[in-house]
């Protein structure tokens, strides 16, 4: 029985099968990413782990990690543990809560990737967080560290075959027109936002994880998923090559129960939350895992619910939708997602027809869009800057439209905005040159940075509580010194089933996040204490 370390692998080689290898057998049972081959001259058998696991088999000589560039002093506790691990690990995921510093955590780790291999490090992340993101850098390390913006796909392969140290940033829609084969030129590999890869099947999201692969350095970074998204840790899990197959991750540790949801398996739940720990950390409260609370002082939100009569032409509309849809107008077990965006869309003075075959919005009677512009002048006076949350481009249209007699100086962001103007407008809002921003949560609701911003309206809700908690946690984050006031505005009548959706969505939410953190944390400690 012989036990080594080389190049960075720790193996395990099995030629007898006594008291001793027996003990060790039950060690290498607890690792948690290992491979298995099998010797038939010889009738051996041989386990290998990345060596960072060496001390689950009892190396106490396990090589430390590479130290020689130190860690920047402007790193939290925590952030410090993540990058040092995730350098360690190579290939790591930080699943994150909004505000805990995943920029801060990815550029240093960019930056010691480039120390230690002298290589090139690639940057992914949304368009609209981009120029964020550089601004971000020159706040950290000033002109030490710069990030070159890169505009093209073409530009894109042609820098990744580059020489030398260099650190870049790009936008995942480069990846929309297929793999990019010299990915593997890249010694590092950051994917911000990285949720991109949970959407199944996506061109992008196949796209990413086939050009990624072999990148010795990967870091993919997202927010806290849900509880139970197998096809997200799926995703992260093939993005960061620790699964043959997508599918491992469901037929080894998940079940499905009578209402087909996947749930892990009792028995395996201490093996899954072992094998995530290995390569990943879901951190929402970093004082759980005994590290400093740099979140106690962030002051809480302010819910305001304001609820708005319907109009007679409203109500008479909404039942023309359900009878069309042969269901109940209060009938929330039989309302599907047509009719309740059709009653949304009523709710706030218009409904799309396509009757024609092209999309016209006909204007509805209703009190909700003069009351949401009336309250975003009145934000503004009291010296707020306001965030106005959306769903539709038509619902933008009219308070927009609203708005411009006013003297409040707004801005509207939409899908059709140039990616030029984007950026002028984010920064201008950014600066506080405008006073208040109209956009979507599927926009803007995810790694923007507004602390600044302290008073959101949701003119709109759809049934996401993901979309609806992301886009209050943009200014509800570390640095933020007021108390945001969260205005959601509402018809019951039109838009009661989605509120109510909505907030038991996120009841359970927080209920198994913070069960699901409690044994990450019990996973992880069992492996760094080993």
């Amino acid at each position: 029985m012989e036990v080594s370390i080389h190049n960075e692998i720790a193996s395990v080689q099995f030629e007898r099968f006594d008291l001793t290898a027996y003990e060790l057998f039950l060690r290498c049972k607890t690792l948690p990413e290992s491979q298995v081959e099998f010797d038939e001259e010889r009738s051996t058998y041989r386990i290998t782990t990345p060596a960072r696991f060496a001390r689950l088999l009892g190396i106490t000589d396990a090589p430390e990690r590479n130290s020689n560039l130190a860690l920047a002093d402007h790193l939290f506790d925590y952030q410090r543990f993540i990058v040092e691990t995730s350098l360690h690990a190579k290939r790591y995921a930080v699943f994150a809560d909004c505000g805990l510093g995943k920029t801060a955590i990815f550029l240093e780790y960019a930056r010691h990737v480039m120390a230690r291999t002298g290589g090139r490090v690639l940057i992914l992340s949304p368009l609209a967080v981009i120029p964020q993101t550089c601004e971000e850098a020159v706040h950290f390390y000033s002109d030490t560290l710069t990030v070159e913006k890169i505009k093209t796909r073409a530009e894109l392969i042609a820098w990744v075959r580059g020489e030398g140290t260099a650190l870049g940033i790009v936008n995942y829609e480069k990846l929309s027109d297929g793999i990019i084969p010299e990915f593997r030129y890249l010694a590092g590999l950051v994917a911000d936002e990285s949720s991109i890869l949970k959407s199944g099947g996506g061109v992008i999201k196949w796209n990413l994880i086939k050009s990624a692969r072999g990148v010795e350095y990967k870091l993919s970074c997202t927010a806290t998923p849900a509880p139970n998204d197998i096809m997200e840790y799926a995703s992260q899990a093939s993005f960061l090559e620790k699964l043959r197959t997508e599918g491992e991750i469901l037929w080894t540790f998940f079940t499905r129960d009578k209402r087909g949801n996947w749930k892990v398996k009792p028995h395996a739940r201490a093996g899954f939350y072992r094998f995530m720990a290995s390569w990943s950390i879901y951190l929402r409260n970093p004082a759980r895992y005994g590290w400093a609370d740099n979140l106690k002082d962030i002051p809480a939100p302010i819910y305001f619910e304001h609820k708005l009569e319907p109009v007679s032409e409203q109500l008479e509309l909404a039942h023309a939708v359900a009878r069309k849809g042969s269901v109940d107008l209060f009938g929330a077990k039989r309302m599907g997602v047509t009719e309740r965006t059709k009653f949304s869309q009523i709710a706030k003075g218009f409904l799309y027809d396509t009757a024609t075959g092209k999309r016209v919005a006909r204007v509805v009677p209703s009190a909700k869009p003069e009351f949401v512009a009336r309250l975003i002048r009145d934000e503004v006076a009291a010296g707020h800057q306001v965030l106005i949350w959306t769903l539709f481009d038509e619902e933008t249209a009219i308070l927009a439209q609203l708005l411009r007699p006013s003297a409040v100086l707004y801005d509207v962001l939409t899908g059709s905005t140039k990616p030029e103007e984007r950026e002028l407008i984010l920064e201008d809002f950014r600066h506080g040159r405008t006073q208040a921003l109209i956009s979507k949560a599927s926009m803007l609701g995810f790694g923007m940075n507004f602390q600044f911003c302290t008073s959101m309206i949701f003119s709109g809700l759809n049934d996401s509580y993901e979309q609806l908690y992301q886009a209050i946690r943009r200014a509800v984050r570390y640095g933020q010194t007021k108390s945001v006031r969260v205005h959601v505005p509402f018809i019951p009548q039109l838009e009661g089933l989605i509120l109510e959706n909505v907030l038991r969505k996120k009841e359970n939410f927080e209920q198994d996040a913070e069960t699901q953190e409690r044994y990450y944390c019990e996973a992880l400690k069992g492996l760094t204490s080993a």
